[in-house]
Formats: structure tokens, C-alpha cells, sequence
């Protein structure tokens, strides 16, 4: 089946999102343009590259500003195709989580903050103005052998900071705005985002049962994510490494003295660990950097972390530095060593190690978004606008992701595009190659049965012949 096809079928099933059928037609519409407009990806191209410059423009920008509908709803597609792309019936379900910046130049859009810029060298902290969004996408794999990763986001949740007050303003005001600090955090976000997303796959009975294993960055590796997280949730985070561990607490000996104690005696840090050559190490396989790699690793479990609390036994797992070369022959250079807590003490190594190594496919979800989709370029300014926009955009990027799998699976086929010549091999097909395909699809059939209606482009005809004087 061609790749527009089984897009514009999975597009479809949009219209119980969506109370009116023509607001759904129009952003069938809008989709189809902000993914295959040049240039800048905005709603007046994505308006012209639809065919629709000459009507009435004012419906295609109440879409996202008027009409009621739930974006997180536009994301039930990948999780009802879900259960098909997993490897058995009893597989997990594999996501990663992080947040990212849409960078902008107008400061009185609703929701654009002055906000750190994660480009920014260490040494000198620079700053923007952007919006703030924490994503989450579900990580599937090929099932028949070992291959890349492919992250397809199923959450993008709006998180603007708290509006700060003015300098005069009342004593109330401002401990108002310190409560609503404390209640727009990103980690509050990020684990409400992991509640829905678990609650989503509870009300489909082929993934009600299976666990749901979480993978994030230090900055969702905190007090307030671990003990918040929902049942039948696995989270994998990056970890400092001077965190105070504890064992067990010993079975008492006689009558307590004093206050009852909650913690045992306290384990060696992640950094000691890896220093620590009485330590046996695992060498476990793992696909990453395009084949399959044996990856040293040291474990210590059960243990007990404070910001997980008393409740919650954890193991760490300590990736050694792996050593490379930037080219044949050239000096041997060592990664940084890895620092990983998890609150499953019993997940196998495997499955651990892969589901931290996939987690980068969400960084190049937020590549291809800001880079390739123009996620960050619409110029809108109602609120709702602000923040639909742009979800509107990482739906529509999720269904083509998931179309590429349905059509073609995850490897890269004859019916791509061929490779330019300085691309040697690709294992998996890239957006330019969905999005280059996707065009040229839509111009073939433009003349038989167009998928989108380019009736609306006028014929001016012949110019009028000029009369002599």
C-alpha cells in the first residue's frame, strides 16, 4: 500500500476528534499543507499549498483557536495500532519522555517566557524566548531482527511557566505566584503526561496489562516524578553520581532503641561503584549506533534511594565508558561512563540498557519537529492557537511516522527515493524521505483521484487582446 494511502487512512480516523465534519475536513486539510508546504511552515503556505488561497481564509484559522476538541485525543491512533507493532502479547511498552524549547521572537504571545537556551555553551548560559513543551513518545523495533528504534509521539503537552508579577506588586501576588510556580514545574507536567498516557492504555484491553517502562533524563529523576508514578510504571533516569544509597534495612535484633530506623546501612555511590574493581562486570548485547554491541555494565540491587523513597526498591546500573575511535588508526578516545537508576529491582539488564539506549530517538523527534516541520514557525497569537498549533503539527508528524511503518515496515524500500550520492546507506527511511515521498505521491495522483482538492486554484485564461487606439 503506498505511504499517502495508509497517512490519509489513518488521518481518518480523526473524525470522532472533531464535533462538525467540516472542521475535520479542514484540518485534514491543514495537516496535509504544514507537512508538505516548502520553506516556512506556517497556516497561510499551508492554506496556499491545499489550493485554498482564494477563499476565505478565516475557517482554517478558527480551527485551532474556536473549535472544541482535545488534542491529546489526535494521538489514540498510535495507541490503537500499537498492540500489531509490538513483538508478543506480553511485550512492554516502551516510551521516553523529555521537553523541549520552541524558540520565538514575540514576547506578548501567551505562554512565551524568557527561558534558559539548552544550546548554550556550559561555560556561558544564554537566554530566549520560547515556549515550553514536555513530550512523550512510544519507542517500538522491528520484530523480526535487531534494528533502530523508532519514537512516535503520542503526548506533547503545553507547560508555560507562571506569569511573574510586577515589582510593585501586592505581597499576595507574589505568594500567589510562588504557589503557581510550584504547580507548573515540568516535572509535574512530565509525570501528569506519563498518568495519561498510562490511563490511555488501561482503557484498551490489549494493552491494559502490559508494563509501561519510561525512560528520561536527570531532570524527570526526582522526588517528584518517582513516587507520583502510576501503577504497572517502570521509569529508567539518569542519576547523579554522588546519590546517597542505602541497603536494605536488616531484620532487628532485639528491642529498638530510639526512633525506628527506615533505611539501612549506606551502599557505595553510582561513582564508587564504578571504581570499584571487586565489582564483577556484565557484559550485556545491545543494538545501538547501527549494529549489535557488547556493553560493560556494573549493578547494585536491591537498594533504597531517598527521592524514590522507603517504598520503592531500585537497582543501579552503571554503564563503564566505552572507548572509540573517530577515525581508523587514530587514538582511542573513552565516552563518559553512565549513571542509571530504575524502580523495578528485578527488570533483566537487556531490556534496561535497550530502553535507555533507544531514548535518544526522542531527540531526533524534537530535530524533525523544529527542523524539518517548522513546529516553532506558526505566527499565531490566540492562546488556544499557541498551544494546539503546534500539537496539531507533532500528531499529523506521528501518523506519518507510523504510515511508513504500516506501508513499508522499518527498513528502507525501493519505493523511496534513491539515496543522494554522498548517503552511502540508510537503514530506516528519514522524514525528508517520508516527506519527499509523500509529495511526489500526491502530484502523481493530483490528475486520477486527488487526495486533496485543487479545484479552488482560478484560471485567469488568456490575457484580453488590448484594442487599438
Amino acid at each position: 500500500m503506498k505511504l499517502l494511502e495508509t497517512f490519509d487512512g489513518l488521518l481518518q480516523k480523526w473524525r470522532t476528534v472533531f464535533s462538525q465534519e467540516r472542521t475535520f475536513e479542514r484540518a485534514r486539510r491543514l495537516t496535509f499543507g504544514l507537512l508538505t508546504c516548502l520553506r516556512v511552515h506556517l497556516t497561510s503556505t499551508a492554506i496556499c499549498a491545499s489550493g485554498r488561497q482564494f477563499q476565505d481564509w478565516s475557517a482554517d484559522y478558527r480551527v485551532c483557536s474556536r473549535s472544541p476538541w482535545e488534542p491529546r485525543q489526535l494521538f489514540d491512533v498510535v495507541l490503537d495500532h500499537l498492540p500489531g507493532l509490538l513483538p508478543s502479547p506480553q511485550a512492554p511498552v516502551f516510551a521516553a519522555i523529555d521537553d523541549t524549547i520552541l524558540k520565538k521572537t514575540g514576547r506578548r504571545i501567551p505562554g512565551v517566557k524568557v527561558l534558559r537556551d539548552p544550546m548554550s555553551p556550559a561555560f556561558h548560559v544564554n537566554f530566549c524566548y520560547g515556549l515550553r513543551f514536555v513530550q512523550v513518545s512510544i519507542l517500538v523495533s522491528p520484530r523480526d531482527a535487531a534494528g533502530p528504534a523508532r519514537a512516535l509521539p503520542v503526548r506533547f503537552d503545553f507547560a508555560p511557566p507562571a506569569n511573574k508579577p510586577r515589582k510593585n506588586a501586592s505581597p499576595e501576588d507574589w505568594d500567589n505566584y510562588k504557589e503557581e510556580q510550584k504547580k507548573r514545574t515540568l516535572s509535574l507536567v512530565g509525570v501528569d503526561a506519563i498518568a495519561s498516557l498510562r490511563a490511555s492504555l488501561d482503557q484498551r484491553p490489549e494493552t491494559r496489562q502490559r508494563q509501561l517502562i519510561v525512560s528520561g533524563d536527570s531532570s524527570y529523576t526526582n522526588h517528584t516524578v518517582l513516587p507520583r508514578l502510576p501503577e504497572r510504571t517502570t521509569y529508567i533516569g539518569r542519576l547523579r553520581k554522588d546519590a546517597k544509597l542505602h541497603y536494605p534495612l536488616p531484620a532487628p535484633s532485639g528491642k529498638p532503641l530510639g526512633r525506628p530506623r527506615r533505611y539501612g546501612p549506606q551502599a557505595p555511590t553510582p561513582e564508587q561503584i564504578l571504581k570499584d574493581d571487586s565489582m564483577p562486570v556484565v557484559k550485556i548485547t545491545c543494538f545501538a549506533a547501527g549494529q549489535l554491541r557488547e556493553i560493560p555494565v556494573k549493578v547494585l540491587r536491591p537498594v533504597y534511594w531517598r527521592k524514590a523513597g522507603v517504598a520503592m526498591p531500585v537497582q543501579i546500573v552503571v554503564i563503564k565508558p566505552l572507548a572509540y575511535r573517530l577515525r581508523n588508526g587514530s587514538k582511542l578516545l573513552y565516552r563518559n561512563p553512565a549513571f542509571l537508576v530504575c524502580t523495578d529491582a528485578e527488570l533483566d539488564l537487556p531490556t534496561l540498557v535497550q530502553a535507555y539506549i533507544n531514548r535518544w530517538e526522542i531527540e531526533c523527534n524534537h530535530r524533525d519537529e523544529k527542523s524539518l516541520l517548522g513546529v516553532a514557525q506558526g505566527q499565531v497569537w490566540n492562546p488556544n492557537s499557541v498551544r494546539r498549533l503546534p500539537q496539531l503539527q507533532v500528531a499529523g508528524y506521528s501518523l506519518l511516522l507510523l504510515a511508513s511503518i504500516l506501508s513499508s515496515g522499518f527498513q528502507r524500500t525501493n519505493e523511496y527515493l534513491p539515496l543522494p550520492k554522498w548517503r552511502r546507506k540508510s537503514i530506516r527511511p528519514s522524514l525528508l524521505d517520508l516527506l519527499a515521498l509523500v509529495r511526489d505521491q500526491i502530484f502523481a495522483t493530483a490528475t486520477d483521484a486527488p487526495l486533496l482538492n485543487f479545484d479552488d486554484f482560478t484560471d485567469a485564461g488568456p490575457p484580453a487582446a488590448v484594442e487599438p487606439a
